[in-house]
């Protein structure tokens, strides 16, 4: 298998996805502990191969009905026509060489991610197919990731902070399906059932809901008495900002761009966007590390 075809079948694009593992690092004033910082460092590489082991299960799954979608057609397992066995024997050997990576943190970690190979399997087999609650299961990944960052360097996040994680994958995941139903159009429901049970206007209302949500959540994050505490003021508040733009822009992209397909890819395409994104992990360091 050639390098190229070798990087797309483990979706290395979307290993951004596992920047949440550094959340709880970055937020907690650790980023400058050595220790830590190589313990988030090995839990995001061993996140990245279970989570490219459960990519490939997903294609393996959706093999035929990918062959609907303009974009998933191009995907190594139906373009290049590699051998599903050694495809098979990949997919086992990353998930059992990241497990083994979050087992030598500790035992939380890879029971976290044991716990996240089990919610995409549930979402594979079951819960994709079932309205609103295959975009829950979606988001639980997110959250999980962000759970497992903590797990590793034994810190526990603000609970407005977790919801907003949670509440911002549940955007994500609804302006997915918005992306799904604009693109395949008549040929949606074939390339996934679960979009006969929803309508351009539901998914609007929910995207909706949760982006304000997500901006209300992280605002009380902002103001909440453990932060002003240990940053000694309301200069976190400030950070909404970028949290409001960031969000605007994203629905600017998926409304008039007509983009949406994949958040990650939406990430580094759109360079507003991206230096949105920096530039508030910039001023959030500040505050947290120079006050």
């Amino acid at each position: 298998m050639a390098l190229a075809s070798l990087l797309r079948l483990l979706r290395v694009k979307q290993w951004i996805k596992n920047s949440f593992v550094f959340f709880p690092l970055l937020f907690s004033g650790n980023l400058f502990t050595p220790s830590l910082v190589g313990k988030s460092l090995l839990t995001f590489v061993s996140y990245c191969l279970v989570a490219s082991s459960v990519y490939i299960f997903n294609d393996l799954i959706d093999f035929q009905k990918d062959r609907l979608h303009p974009k998933k057609a191009k995907r190594v397992l139906i373009h290049d026509q590699v051998n599903k066995g050694v495809i098979v024997v990949l997919m086992l050997g990353l998930l059992g060489a990241g497990l083994w990576m979050g087992s030598r943190i500790n035992g939380l970690v890879v029971l976290s991610m044991g716990f996240y190979v089990l919610v995409n399997l549930v979402y594979n087999l079951i819960t994709k197919h079932v309205v609103i609650l295959d975009v829950i299961f979606i988001a639980t990944g997110f959250y999980l990731r962000i759970l497992t960052g903590a797990f590793a360097i034994a810190v526990l996040p603000s609970v407005w902070l977790q919801m907003c994680v949670f509440i911002l994958a549940l955007f994500l995941g609804f302006t997915k399906r918005r992306h799904e139903m604009t693109m395949l159009k008549a040929r949606a429901q074939e390339h996934r059932a679960v979009l006969a049970h929803y309508t351009a206007y539901l998914l609007d209302q929910l995207i909706m809901i949760c982006s304000t949500l997500a901006i209300v959540f992280y605002g009380l994050y902002t103001i909440s008495p453990e932060i002003i505490a240990r940053i000694g003021g309301y200069q976190m508040v400030y950070s909404v900002t970028f949290v409001i733009y960031g969000i605007f822009r994203y629905l600017y992209l998926i409304h008039v761009k007509k983009l949406g397909d994949d958040p990650g890819e939406v990430l580094l395409s759109d360079v507003p966007l991206m230096v949105c994104v920096l530039a508030w992990i910039l001023y959030v360091g500040v505050v947290i590390y120079f006050k």
